[in-house]
């Protein structure tokens, strides 16, 4: 199996949620897109305050996880809707090559190690990594249902929004964010009512006004 047979390409950005081991030993998963190089190595841009950033560099490796699940994304990019403020412990299990923590639902798994880090102004960096270990479930083909990419772009958005909140000079970036999530808001309600979709929309929205009367409270 290669990474063409997943669906990576070079040169294109596709949605994953990595996974790594926090310095204490326990395991964190956020969404990343991750890019293609070749069939055999992979380049994230991280932020380098987030904690998958600081885990990968302690740890030289991680997880790309591959899931269709939207619930999975939305709850490892809001550890904050979790029940108990982080995700959950017993969704993951050890990757079998490395010391790092897999998605136990994923629909496959990449084992990546990092062999070069490359700034990106002050706040950013980008790693390179080696594939080493590829793992894939059999799987029926699935249906293609929008409310999947508009929920997904809408939690993408969503995590801008809430980093932008405390910076004023961003109000413009942040009215333009809030149009677009509203739009898949009613592409979800409109193509996928009463699902897993249009409940996370509704929990995703309820989140984002918290926090803006937070701030402008």
């Amino acid at each position: 199996m290669k990474l063409v047979d997943l669906g990576f390409s070079k040169d294109t950005i596709v949605e994953t949620i990595v996974s790594t081991y926090n310095r204490d030993g326990k395991p964190n998963a956020a969404p990343m897109g991750v890019a293609t190089i070749d069939d055999e190595h992979l380049s994230v841009d991280f932020f380098i305050s987030s904690a998958t950033y600081s885990n990968i560099k302690a740890h030289r490796c991680a997880v790309v996880n591959l899931t269709s699940d939207i619930e999975v994304f939305y709850k490892t990019a809001f550890k904050e809707a979790n029940s108990d403020g982080t995700v959950p412990q017993e969704w993951f299990e050890q990757e079998t090559v490395f010391n790092a923590p897999k998605l136990r639902s994923a629909d496959a798994t990449i084992g990546i190690s990092i062999y070069h880090l490359e700034a990106l102004g002050v706040e950013k960096s980008r790693a390179f990594f080696k594939v080493r270990s590829l793992q894939a479930r059999e799987k029926y083909p699935q249906v293609y249902c929008r409310a999947f990419s508009a929920t997904l772009e809408a939690i993408i958005h969503a995590t801008r929004v809430k980093a932008f909140l405390n910076h004023q000079g961003e109000q413009k970036q942040i009215g333009k964010l809030l149009e677009q999530i509203e739009n898949h808001h009613e592409v979800v309600n409109r193509v996928a009512p009463n699902s897993v979709y249009s409940t996370v929309m509704a929990d995703l929205i309820k989140r984002i006004d918290s926090w803006r009367s937070k701030i402008e409270g």
